[in-house]
Formats: C-alpha cells, sequence, structure tokens
C-alpha cells in the first residue's frame, strides 16, 4: 500500500466519522487521532521488521546456510537423511508386522495432560517466553514441541495408545529429517525396552542402556548402519540432535515381576536417567504404565488422557463403509455407560471398529464385545501358547475363567490377589486344572490379558490381576451362564460385582432360564414396598387424564430405600429390547416408586425416576415424559427426550415436545455438536423420518442464512449503486421509523449502517425460537394441532417466558429486520416448519417463503375453530393493537395538541431518564462482576469448600456469572468431596427449587385473578381493597418468613438470609440453568465420595 493510499484512507474514516457526528471534527480531535494512527503505524513497522528479520533468520539456517556446506558437512548431511529415512522404515514395518495403519489413526489417542515448562507464544519474535502448570494439549507431538523440558515421562492405562503415540511421533519426525537440509535437525530413535536382556555378570548402567540403544538401532545388522553409529552417534548426543524414545519401561523383561519400589526398577531407571544425563544434550522420553512407572526420577509427566469427543475422529478415520460408520457414530453416543467408558480406551475402540466392520452388529453390552476379541486373540497366539506352554486356546480360556470367578465371589481375594491365595479358592471350589496353576497364569501375562504384580515383602507369593477389570467381568461371566446354580438370584441382584452378568443373562438368555430371577426381583420389590410409606396405590389411575393436573407444591427429597435404583436400573438395562417379558406386576410395582419419586419429589428425584422409568407401564412412562418436557430444567428434558424411545407410539403433544426440543438445540447452538446422537435418538421412535427431517432442516438453517444475508447485502449495493435514487427512499421508511421529514438523504456511507444491521440480524436469529413460545404459539396445538393443556406445563412455560425476557426482544428485533428485507423471512419460517412438523422435507426448502400460505391451506379447519373458541381473546387484543397504531398514528400528525405533548412528555421520561438509569445500573454491577470474576480466575483454588463456593455466588449479582463459576468448578473437580459440601449443596438446590416453583405457583394465581377480573370488574375492587388490608404486612417480614420456611443448617440460613437481604427475589433470579448445574455438581461430588469409600474399602 502506498503512502497516499494509507492518507486516503484515514480520510475516509474521518469524513465517516463526521457523518456521524453531522459536524467537523475539532481540531484537538483530529490532531490526537494523526497521533494515535502515527503510533500505530510505528508499532506495526517494528512489528512486522522483527518478524521479517525471524523469517530470515530461519530461511538463512534451514535454506541458505546449507548450500555452503563444505564437502565433509554434505556427506553428513546425506548420511543423517539417510539414516532418518532408515528409521522411518522401521517404524513402518514395526507398523505393519502389527496391523496399525499410522495414517488412519495419527494421534488422536495421544491427547496428553502435560506437565513442566512449556514455551508460551508471544507475539513479538525473539521474545519468547515460558511457564508451568498442568496443562492440556491436543497430541503429543504438539506437547512435545510446546515443551521446553528435556526429559519427559509418558504414562497411560493398558491399550491407551502410549506405543502407538510414541511411533507416530518417531515417523512424523523422521519423515522431517529425511528432508531437511541441516545437519542440526532432529533424528528420533525409537526404542522398545521390553526386548532388552541381559546376564547376572553385565551391570545395569548407562554403558547397558547405550549398548542396548545402538543394538535396536542395527538390528538387521548393517555394515553401514554400524559405521554411521560410530561416527555419529557420539557427535549426535553432544549436539542434541537424537530424540530417544524409550518405549514399554513397564514390560523390561526384569520389571515384569517388579513393583515400583523395587531396586529392579529403581537400577533401570536411573541407568537411563545417567546415559540422558551429562554431556549428552538429547531430549528423551520414557513411556510407561502408570502403575510400574519410573516415577522416583522427578521428571515431568505427560499422561495420556481417554479418548473423549475425539474417538468420533478415530472412527472416521478407521474407513468404515458410510452406512457401518453413521450407525456406529449415533449408537455409540447413546449407548450404556459401560460401553461408553469402554470405548473411551483406542484399543478397546479399534475392537469395536473391527467387529462392525466384520458385519457385528452394535452390541448391546460389553460381553459380546470381549467375546470377539478374546476369541480372536487367543487364536492369534495358539501357535506361541503351544510352543511356550504346551497349552491351546481352549485350556487357557477354561483357566480363565475359573480364575476370574474365583476373584469375583471372593470378597477376601480383591483384584489382585496372591497367587497362593488364587490356588485356595480354586480348590475350596472344585476347580481343577490340568497341570500347574502358575503356568496358566504366566500364559495369561504372556497374552497381556493379565499382569503380575510382585511381592511388596520379600518371601511374599506373588500377586496377579486382569490386565483390565473387564476381562475378568467378562471371564467370570461366562461361568456363570454356563451354570446359573454358582450365583444365587438376590446376588446377582444385588450385588454390584454380578450386574453386568445379572444384565448378560437377561439380554442373551431365554425367559424360562432367568424365571427365578424375576422371582427374586419380585419378592425384593415387594418387600421393598411393604418398608415404604405413601406410595402412590394405583400408578395407572394416578395418571389418568382426570386427576393428571396436580397443584404445585413444595418439594421434598424423596427417601430413596437402599437398592432400589440400581435394582431398576438393572431390570431396564436387561430388559431394553424385550420389555414385553417383563411382567406386568414388577412394572406395576416399579410405577408406584417412581411416579410417587415424581411426584412428590425434587429436581433430582424427578431426573433419577426418568432415567430408569423404562420398565413402568405406559400411560406411567407417558406421565413422566411429559411432566419432564414441561420442566424448565434442560437436565430433565435431555432425560425425558432419550427416554421417549422406549414408547411404541408417540402422542401429538410428545411429538409437539420432541420438535420444541430440537428446536431449543439450535436455540442453544448444540445441534451441530449433538447432531449424531440426536438423529440416533431420533432413528428409535416411530415414525423417525419426520423427526430427522426436522433434524436435518435445523441443521441447514444457519449455512443458508448466511448465504441469503450475503446475498441481500450485495444486492443492496447493486440496487444503490445502480438504480435510482427513488429506490433507496422506499427503503427508508422500514429503516428509520420517524416522521416523514427526518428521511436520510441517499448516501453511500449508509452502507456502513445497513451492514451492522444485516449481522445483528443473523446474531438474533437463534433467538426467534424464544419469541415463538413467548407469543404462546404452542397454544394452536390443541385439538389435534398443537396440544399442551397440562396445568403444570402452562405454569413451568409462563416461567419459562419470564426468564428470557431478553432473548424475547433480540427475537422481535430479528423479526423487525427481516420484515425489511424479504428474503431473510425463509430462516424464520423454517423454524416455524420445524416447530409445527410440516414441509420439513427437504423438497419443501425452496417454497418455505410460502409456508404461511401452505400452513393456511392444510390446517385451514384447524385455524378457523381455533379462531372461533379464542375469538374473544383475539378480538380484544386486535382492539388494542388497532387503538394504540390510531393514538400513536394521531400523536404523529397531531403533535401541538395537549395529549401528544402529554404522551410525549411519559414517553421521554421512561426512555431519557428511567431505561437509561435501569442500563447503566445494570452496565455497572455487570462490570463489576466481571471485575470480580477476572480476580477469582486468575487466583483460582486448586480446591474449595462448600462454605466458600456460596460466599463467592454471594459475589456476583448476575446468574451468568454465578452459574460459570459452578460450571468451572465441577469441571476441574475443585470442590472438596465431603459430607458438608453434599449437604450445603442439597439445601442450596432444595431452596432455589422451592422458590421457582413458589414463584410459579403466585404467577398461576395472579393469571386466575386476571381472568376474574375480566369476567366480573367488582371483584377486582373487592380484592384490591382486601391487598390493601393485608398490606400492614412489610416486606422485611414477609422476607423474614420466607427464608425461615427453608430448615436447613444454620450456616445455610445464615447465608440465605444475607443473600436475599436486599431483594428477596434474587434467589430465584439465578434460574433453573443454575439449579441444574447445582444438581449435576451435587451428583458429581456423590460418585466421588462413593468412589472414595470403595477405595477405603
Amino acid at each position: 500500500m502506498k503512502p497516499e493510499d494509507l492518507l486516503k484512507l484515514v480520510e475516509a474514516f474521518k469524513k465517516i466519522i463526521e457523518e456521524i457526528i453531522k459536524k467537523p471534527l475539532p481540531p484537538w480531535l483530529s490532531s490526537l487521532f494523526n497521533y494515535i494512527l502515527l503510533l500505530i503505524f510505528c508499532l506495526l513497522v517494528i512489528w512486522g521488521g522483527l518478524i521479517v528479520i525471524s523469517q530470515i533468520i530461519k530461511i538463512w539456517t534451514e535454506q541458505i546456510r546449507p548450500l555452503y556446506y563444505n564437502q565433509e558437512q554434505k556427506k553428513r548431511l546425506l548420511k543423517r537423511q539417510r539414516f532418518a529415512d532408515y528409521i522411518e522404515h522401521e517404524i513402518r514395518q514395526l507398523n505393519s508386522r502389527e496391523e496399525w495403519k499410522d495414517y488412519r489413526f495419527t494421534e488422536l489417542e495421544a491427547e496428553v495432560e502435560a506437565e513442566g515448562k512449556q514455551v508460551k507464544f508471544f507475539i513479538l519474535p525473539f521474545f519468547q517466553s515460558t511457564k508451568r502448570g498442568l496443562r492440556r494439549e491436543q497430541s503429543l507431538s504438539k506437547a512435545l514441541e510446546l515443551s521446553s523440558e528435556r526429559l519427559i515421562l509418558v504414562e497411560g492405562e493398558p491399550g491407551s495408545g502410549k506405543s502407538v503415540a510414541l511411533r507416530h511421533v518417531a515417523e512424523k519426525l523422521a519423515q522431517r529429517s529425511m528432508k531437511d537440509k541441516s545437519i542440526k535437525s532432529v533424528i528420533p530413535l525409537y526404542i522398545n525396552l521390553k526386548k532388552l536382556e541381559r546376564s547376572s555378570k553385565v551391570k545395569i548402567n548407562r554403558e547397558l542402556i547405550e549398548y542396548f540403544v545402538k543394538q535396536e538401532l542395527n538390528r538387521v545388522n548393517d555394515r553401514d548402519i554400524e559405521q554411521f553409529l560410530d561416527e555419529e552417534f557420539q557427535k549426535g548426543v553432544q549436539e542434541g540432535t537424537w530424540l530417544f524414545l524409550f518405549d514399554s519401561f513397564d514390560e523390561l523383561p526384569e520389571v515384569l515381576s517388579s513393583v515400583e519400589a523395587d531396586t529392579t526398577i529403581r537400577n533401570y531407571a536411573e541407568a537411563i536417567d545417567d546415559f540422558l544425563s551429562g554431556f549428552n544434550k538429547c531430549r528423551g522420553i520414557i513411556a510407561s504404565r502408570q502403575f510400574r512407572g519410573p516415577k522416583h526420577l522427578g521428571w515431568p509427566r505427560f499422561r495420556i488422557l481417554p479418548l473423549e469427543s475425539r474417538r468420533w475422529e478415530l472412527i472416521r478415520k478407521a474407513e468404515l463403509e458410510p452406512r457401518i460408520e453413521k450407525e456406529l457414530n449415533g449408537r455409540l453416543r447413546i449407548a450404556p455407560q459401560e460401553i461408553q467408558d469402554m470405548t473411551k480406551n483406542p484399543m478397546f475402540l479399534g475392537i469395536l471398529c473391527e467387529d462392525m466392520r466384520d458385519g457385528s452388529p452394535f452390541p448391546e453390552n460389553t460381553h459380546s464385545v470381549f467375546e470377539n476379541y478374546l476369541e480372536k486373540r487367543l487364536t492369534r497366539d495358539a501357535d506361541r501358547l503351544q510352543r511356550r506352554f504346551k497349552l491351546t486356546p481352549a485350556e487357557v480360556r477354561t483357566a480363565a475363567e475359573k480364575v476370574a470367578f474365583c476373584m469375583s465371589i471372593d470378597p477376601n481375594l480383591g483384584l489382585s490377589p496372591a497367587r497362593e491365595g488364587i490356588r485356595g479358592a480354586m480348590g475350596r471350589l472344585g476347580f481343577k486344572l490340568r497341570g500347574n496353576l502358575e503356568q496358566y497364569l504366566n500364559a495369561l501375562e504372556y497374552l497381556k490379558l493379565a499382569r503380575s504384580e510382585a511381592q511388596i515383602v520379600a518371601g511374599d507369593s506373588q500377586f496377579f490381576t486382569f490386565a483390565h477389570r473387564r476381562f475378568q467381568e467378562y471371564f467370570a461371566t461366562c461361568v456363570v451362564l454356563s451354570d446359573l446354580n454358582r450365583i444365587s438370584p438376590r446376588q446377582l441382584l444385588t450385588d454390584g460385582r454380578w450386574r453386568e452378568t445379572a444384565v448378560v443373562i437377561f439380554q442373551t438368555q431365554p425367559p424360562e432360564v432367568f424365571a427365578p430371577i424375576l422371582a427374586e426381583a419380585r419378592y425384593l420389590l415387594d418387600e421393598i414396598a411393604g418398608n415404604t410409606s405413601g406410595l402412590i396405590d394405583d400408578p395407572v389411575g394416578y395418571v389418568n387424564p382426570e386427576t393428571i393436573n396436580k397443584n404445585l407444591s413444595v418439594p421434598k427429597p424423596f427417601a430413596w430405600p437402599d437398592g432400589l435404583l440400581p435394582l431398576l436400573g438393572l431390570l431396564q438395562d436387561g430388559f431394553i429390547t424385550r420389555i414385553k417379558e417383563l411382567p406386568d406386576d414388577i412394572q406395576m410395582q416399579a410405577g408406584r416408586f417412581l411416579l410417587t419419586a415424581s411426584s412428590e419429589g425434587t429436581l433430582a428425584d424427578q431426573k433419577w425416576s426418568l432415567e430408569v422409568a423404562g420398565i413402568t407401564p405406559q400411560p406411567v412412562l407417558l406421565w413422566l415424559l411429559r411432566h419432564g418436557f414441561a420442566s424448565e430444567s434442560q437436565w430433565l428434558k435431555e432425560v425425558a427426550y432419550r427416554q421417549t424411545a422406549r414408547l411404541s407410539q408417540i402422542p401429538d403433544d410428545i411429538a409437539a415436545d420432541i420438535r420444541q426440543a430440537l428446536v431449543i438445540l439450535f436455540a442453544r447452538n448444540r445441534l451441530n455438536k449433538e447432531f449424531f446422537a440426536t438423529h440416533a435418538h431420533l432413528s428409535r421412535l416411530d415414525q423417525a423420518s419426520r423427526y430427522i427431517n426436522i433434524l436435518r432442516l435445523l441443521k441447514w438453517i444457519s449455512p443458508i442464512d448466511i448465504i441469503l444475508h450475503i446475498v441481500v447485502f450485495f444486492g443492496v449495493i447493486g440496487a444503490l449503486m445502480l438504480a435510482r435514487s427513488e429506490l433507496f427512499v422506499f427503503i427508508s421508511p422500514f429503516l428509520f421509523r420517524s416522521h416523514p421529514t427526518m428521511l436520510l438523504p441517499l448516501k453511500p456511507e449508509l452502507l456502513v449502517l445497513i451492514a451492522p444491521l444485516l449481522f445483528m440480524s443473523y446474531l438474533t436469529l437463534r433467538k426467534f425460537p424464544y419469541f415463538v413460545y413467548a407469543i404462546n404459539l404452542s397454544s394452536l396445538y390443541s385439538t389435534n394441532l398443537f396440544s399442551s393443556s397440562s396445568a403444570v406445563f402452562q405454569a413451568s412455560y409462563t416461567s419459562y417466558l419470564r426468564s428470557h425476557r431478553k432473548s424475547f426482544f433480540l427475537g422481535v428485533f430479528s423479526i423487525y429486520i427481516r420484515l425489511i428485507f424479504f428474503p431473510l423471512l425463509w430462516s424464520i419460517f423454517a423454524i416455524l416448519a420445524a416447530n409445527t412438523g410440516q414441509f420439513t422435507h427437504p423438497f419443501w426448502w425452496a417454497f418455505l417463503l410460502l409456508f404461511p400460505v401452505l400452513y393456511f391451506i392444510i390446517k385451514f379447519r384447524e385455524l378457523i375453530k381455533y379462531v372461533i373458541s379464542k375469538f374473544k381473546v383475539i378480538a380484544f387484543v386486535t382492539f388494542l393493537c388497532l387503538l394504540i397504531f390510531v393514538i400513536v398514528f394521531w400523536c404523529i400528525y397531531n403533535p401541538d395538541s395537549v395529549i401528544s405533548k402529554i404522551l410525549f412528555f411519559s414517553y421521554s421520561i421512561i426512555v431519557v431518564c428511567f431505561i437509561p438509569l435501569r442500563v447503566i445500573e445494570n452496565c455497572i454491577s455487570y462490570i463489576q462482576d466481571w471485575i470480580k470474576w477476572q480476580k477469582w480466575l486468575k487466583i483460582r483454588p486448586s480446591s474449595i469448600t462448600a462454605q466458600e463456593l456460596l460466599n463467592l455466588i454471594t459475589q456476583y449479582h448476575h446468574a451468568r456469572f454465578s452459574k460459570r463459576l459452578i460450571i468451572i468448578i465441577r469441571e476441574r473437580n475443585s470442590l472438596l468431596a465431603t459430607e458438608d459440601s453434599e449437604q450445603l449443596l442439597k439445601e442450596l438446590a432444595l431452596a432455589l427449587e422451592s422458590s421457582i416453583i413458589s414463584n410459579e405457583r403466585q404467577f398461576k394465581m395472579q393469571q386466575r385473578k386476571w381472568r376474574k377480573y375480566l369476567k366480573n370488574p367488582f371483584y377486582a375492587i373487592k380484592d384490591i381493597s382486601r391487598r390493601l388490608n393485608l398490606f400492614r404486612k412489610s416486606s422485611q417480614t414477609l422476607t423474614r418468613e420466607r427464608v425461615n420456611n427453608y430448615s436447613g443448617s444454620e450456616f445455610f440460613n445464615t447465608w440465605l438470609g444475607k443473600y436475599t437481604l436486599k431483594d428477596k427475589s434474587r434467589l430465584v433470579n439465578l434460574g433453573s440453568e443454575f439449579l441444574d448445574e447445582i444438581y449435576i455438581l451435587l451428583e458429581q461430588i456423590r460418585a466421588r465420595r462413593q468412589n472414595s469409600s470403595v477405595q477405603n474399602d
């Protein structure tokens, strides 16, 4: 850009500002403006110069300097490139032998949690800085690149992908070194330590490690490689041009029988540490399982994390058929928790991918996954088993089943029993094996289906454990399936160790086989019901339409009997695909418990009830689903949404709720993120194609809306440039709704106003669904249209509307803009089509601008009936709108009248005084909250107590900061998992939920009063006089009584009194979303406490 062009740009910018303020810039402001621009220009020049210099240095080092190498340096560079090619070839061969395709899986399984110093990005070259702390990186190679640590320990669970991650880093760096023209390029050296064997005469020291490294690098015994290592190995060590990747530390032959504190582990760890220290300037990485790694070295740790969201990318790279990939993506998102947990491990996810590639259906349980995997594993290594242990795969499998059963049934053995303990348990149970038990256990370890954990005290028996707990559960289940008499029915139903076994029995065995287990389940439910008071006697009668509209009452936590929810969850998982084979009396008994808990309990009770409601009678399930969809809690709605798949036929009102749930996903910008899971849920429903069409339409609304905005913007530019000025005169009244004399003349600068207008139109599109709910569009669904007649729904609906006022007005703003530019109404009509379920097939998308006409044609009779039934309301609203329009129109054309002046003065007072004051007050409080939030983020403690959490909530006036606070604390596990934390969270949740329901009840009573006012004006006079008599009670007394209604702890009551002292509605203003987050945090604390108690036991 020439200087003249820059000056022209500055002058143009000044003119735009002058057009906005309607007068020339003051001299001092113009000078200040010039100085600021000059300063910015100088800073940009300096920054650009630094970048150019840094790039020149980089190009000189990597491209130009090698051109001036002498003959010896050129030969050395060529040798290093050839050696890098050799390393890359070796890695590819290793991957090929293990049937691992690096291009398919790349580094997806290598997401790491890294410690130590990190190179911090800085905008200025040559001024890089570092920072310490724990962080998460998307890949191992990225973590290594950003880390300034020289020595790193990589840890991970079995099958987490440590070896794959290291090999991928080695292959990637080797390929880079092959092309690098500098003799300082880093070449990776991948060393698998499980092949390191030594004689008793050789000491464990750095010489042993160096000898083994050279031996591994020249496995092919090539003379050129040997010569290269003799010449270059020590040079590379001193120059730091090697990257040593030591894999499988935990599989060192002498470490396999050791624990971390043993001398062998320490000796090998210190030998590697010595090898990488001293004159060695190279970086080094050791990969090991966490339970048998060299932790005492004090190296920074890179912990490979379980797969989470990156599972889907790994599945995509597995090169499955599109049909299989789509099914796997969808089914995995809604699979039982046991399968989801299993597929967080790359190894098991790969097993699942291969099974489905071979034609197997998606598994209903982990048992079938392990069945296929272990069968292949044992068959593959049959020759090795015979050659090394003289055993067949069938014999090893039988031994594994018996050992696993002994470890599961005998609580004294645990997960890592001594081998002597296993031998004793097998003797007591009458299990016999051909040959020595040690031989079978060693074979299982050799196959990596198990591992040994040696004695802590010298002389004790060696310990044995399966490589993965799922292996043990699978083998033990096989024993029970072959003989159900080995485990009693009650133990199967109540003992968590046999839960998966019971689920597999219900899912795979014929009814006559599990009849005794169902009889025991019936007896258990009857026994629990006999000890629980207040249960609903007839759940089907309770949900009868005549009794469905219950009053809103203050919730009380339901006292769940011990073992009830696990039992109902087990039955639901077991009969997920064969509900008709579950006896009716068991379904009715389950309905009694869940209906009582849902109708009288808290939000958490409602959620827990709905999660296991799949085994209740269909009328009860329908009631629970309607109750869930009517709730203001998105947390509860998502559970209801998932459970809808258990309905054989979906009623119209539930269908409307599903459509609204999809529109809410769109409004909250979560549709793309949850598309596959939502698609899988919808695929299970009756008439799934209708809902899938809605899902697709909602997914495409945003991209199409962007295209429409771009077309409209350039269309306006073309109209302003090519058409006559009268065109803009036609548009102006829509843009500036004021007195005609205030119309602005045609100027190109007005494009500066049109562009932000269109941008705001796009941003506010997702607020339109709230406007739809605000005008109560769902009432049109009544009588076979949009049925939503439940009183509970109406109360929750109005509360939801009040809590989204901002979204409502933004939705109105979006409609206003789109009325100006008619093509943009396509997106509005598309949302309406999705909400009504009409014209959502892709064929109709091109005609959605005619949606009102099309909808009127197909719903003509229903709309006429609706207008007749609501004639009074519609007539009153229409009259009111016309009256307002006439008054406004008359005031505009009679500005000098007294009435116009009074109205204008009132309007000015509101607009100039009241609204700005409220906006300023709101902005000040928001800024204060934001400053407090930023301060807390900087000093954020690693752990806090529940009392500290409540005090932090008190600091914020805006609910969004309190909500973000809860989310961050939950994601980082910052809240201490103590009994006090659980108790205070329960009290906070109960108080907030009671306030919300009380508020809904008051609002409902006000609605009833307004209806009475409209019918009988005299009733209004009587009610007002009565309210004046009751006004003697001060608001402070009411607030005090309201606070005292919560029978919480002394600390919580004190906190609540202070929190609501100045504003009694402050607690309610936290809203339902905050309540959801509190309950989710409460569930997390409970789970952590349970896990802690199990580990302590």
